[in-house]
């Protein structure tokens, strides 16, 4: 027998203020719903749920594949400034299930925080989570523990601008999906603004190496961030930036790993790479003064023991500084003026 339990919490502004609002919803056992709407500022929602075929969403509209957009409605639905919506599902049971649990959250305001973590025992459950927010400040965070399939999906979008006149006051929304282990994960971060951050993390050296995860982000708008980490064998990494002063990093532990990362209509993007043991990489820049480097200091991207590398760049003052191992093999065209070309291979 399915349960539902439903809270609302609004506050009025037109006639009176009430903030702080306070909504929990605890849930045990299995084939629950639990949905929470709260209108105003301050305001915490929290649903925890344990137990199988739990479900804190009530959409059925996944993110898509890059550009992807949400549906408007959510397990927890919040509409206001500095909000914080968490939901936790964990199944604590052993053996096959068909489905696991499934969140959903939407934010609608600046300084808001959407916190989903899905845990579960059986190697075989399935979890789905998905946020929205709209506004400046937002924080987004999914954890998802454990072995198959999982699939994470977050969408922010914020000011197209800076503010005039003082450029610096301008705070961006920070994404992060943090799946653990296992294979066949999918996580997609969609941005639209300016300064904003994004973290994709998928394996983990405790769990042992995983395969055949895809990690996907998308940012528009201009001094963007995406922070890709991807630990095992036979992943995909896939960023594409437009505009200016982007920053992609991207580390890839394993084998046959593959990544595309694509900067265009821009200038003064920088790509951040390290690849190890027959990777694939493809990096188109298209703009002027763009560099390919390694990490942090480190000048020089390395590409690593048969890993294969293109690289497209198109417009001026472009620059590509590389290092390849053992068999490795680059690809490099650069059309335009005053681009430079470093690549040692030993």
């Amino acid at each position: 027998m399915k349960k539902l339990s439903f809270i609302f919490a609004m506050v009025f502004a037109a006639s009176f203020a009430m903030a702080q609002n306070t909504a929990t919803v605890t849930e045990l056992g299995n084939n629950n719903a639990g949905y929470v709407n709260q209108l105003g500022a301050t305001n915490t929602a929290t649903i925890d749920q344990i137990g199988n075929l739990n479900n804190a969403s009530t959409s059925d509209v996944y993110a898509s594949s890059l550009f992807g957009k949400l549906t408007d409605t959510k397990g927890v639905t919040q509409v206001g400034d500095h909000n914080t919506g968490t939901i936790t599902q964990h199944n604590p049971y052993v053996g096959t299930t068909m489905a696991g649990p499934i969140a959903g959250l939407n934010q609608t305001g600046d300084w808001n925080t959407a916190i989903i973590s899905q845990t579960h025992n059986t190697a075989w459950d399935q979890e789905y989570a998905w946020a929205k927010q709209s506004g400046d400040g937002n924080m987004s965070t999914q954890n998802q523990d454990y072995t198959y399939a999982f699939q994470s999906h977050i969408w922010q979008q914020g000011r197209s601008l800076a503010n005039p006149g003082d450029a610096l006051t301008t705070v961006g929304n920070i994404a992060r999906t943090d799946q653990e282990g296992g294979y066949g994960q999918n996580a997609s971060i969609w941005q639209d603004g300016v300064r904003n951050n994004a973290y994709s993390f998928q394996g983990n050296a405790a769990f042992g190496y995983t395969q055949s995860n895809l990690a996907e982000t998308t940012q528009k708008g201009n001094d963007n961030k995406s922070t890709q980490y991807q630990y095992g064998s036979s992943n995909t990494a896939k960023t594409i930036q437009l505009t200016n002063s982007n920053t992609s990093n991207l580390i890839q532990n394993g084998n046959q790993n593959e990544m595309v990362i694509t900067q265009k209509i821009g200038n003064l993007n920088v790509v951040n790479l390290t690849q190890s043991d027959e990777a694939d990489g493809y990096v188109n820049q298209f703009g002027d003064n763009n560099v390919l480097k390694g990490l942090d200091a480190d000048i020089i991207a390395t590409s690593l023991n048969g890993s294969t590398l293109h690289l497209d760049q198109t417009g001026s003052g472009n620059t590509l500084s590389l290092q390849q191992t053992n068999g490795a093999t680059a690809i490099v065209t650069q059309n335009g003026i005053t681009n430079t070309s470093v690549v040692i291979q030993n």
